[in-house]
């Protein structure tokens, strides 16, 4: 079947109606008025819930996607959140979330569980789920899982990436469960860990230090762009010598999230976290 003017294209809800050779259920409500839900109870798999009209809205990039969430049965309700929060972002800035970026907030957003970020990853069903094709096999779009994560799981995701964050929680199903702890128990920035200062810590103190969940990185404010520009004015310590050398930053260090940066105003420990 091919698209004309007078029949829309149909190769996204036929995909979604279609996905994983089952029929699915459809939710009464529409999230924002227009996108349905179809919810799928595949043999085998969990409970997928899947967007049908995410597609229609428009991105910048010009990328239609639809969504999917797997949950463990008694967590609609969670898998329906998910999806809101994604389906409004792309209505609202019209852009489609990043494949392995996880999306961080501040607070669970998930009353009662510690779930306060959502990552986008590959299906466990591969090519046949992850892409939407038209009647001549021609690739149109895609449908995009979301994982819900805890902030250490994000962070470490963030650091290590999604198939590093299954193997340590032994597979993607201990993944599922919204009201879980978390799979990844935090333990700061390893002592080990390269810090990024300018030569111009030999003089001040770190005033803006960010932890990328690989290393850290410090600025004194003093720091020029065309200082910045020049690698010889950068040196690589250790975590632990940084904190050892200015104690300010310790607390920072033991507690730092990847993605973090952390203000420093004066020599008491206590820092401000800057926007992302």
């Amino acid at each position: 079947m091919t698209a004309t003017p007078d029949r829309p294209d149909q190769a996204f809800p036929e995909h979604v109606f279609s996905a994983l050779g089952v029929d699915p259920t459809v939710l009464p409500d529409r999230i924002g008025g227009m996108v349905m839900v179809a919810v799928k109870r595949p043999p085998g798999g969990p409970i997928t819930f899947m967007t049908a009209g995410a597609s229609k809205l428009p991105t910048e990039s010009g990328e239609r996607v639809e969504l999917a969430v797997e949950v463990v049965d008694g967590q609609e309700g969670a898998a329906v959140a998910a999806l809101t929060i994604v389906c409004d972002d792309i209505a609202q800035n019209h852009r489609v979330p990043p494949v392995g970026v996880p999306w961080r907030n501040s607070e669970p957003f998930l009353t009662g569980t510690a779930i306060s970020a959502i990552l986008v990853t590959p299906s466990r069903w591969g090519p046949t789920f992850d892409e939407v094709r038209d009647p001549d096999g021609s690739v149109v779009g895609h449908v995009r899982t979301l994982r819900l994560l805890t902030d250490d799981e994000a962070a470490f995701a963030a650091a290590s990436g999604w198939d590093a964050l299954v193997a340590l929680a032994g597979t993607i199903d201990a993944l599922l469960d919204a009201e879980r702890t978390s799979t990844v128990e935090f333990a700061g920035v390893p002592d080990d860990a390269p810090v990024f200062v300018t030569k111009l810590h030999a003089e001040e103190p770190p005033r803006w230090v960010t932890y990328t969940g690989s290393d850290l990185r410090s600025v004194t404010g003093l720091e020029s762009d065309a200082y910045m520009d020049d690698p010889d004015n950068f040196e690589i310590w250790s975590a632990s010598s940084f904190a050892a050398r200015f104690p300010r930053v310790a607390g920072f260090v033991r507690e730092a999230r990847a993605g973090q940066t952390a203000l420093f105003v004066d020599d008491s420990g206590r820092y401000t976290l800057e926007d992302d």
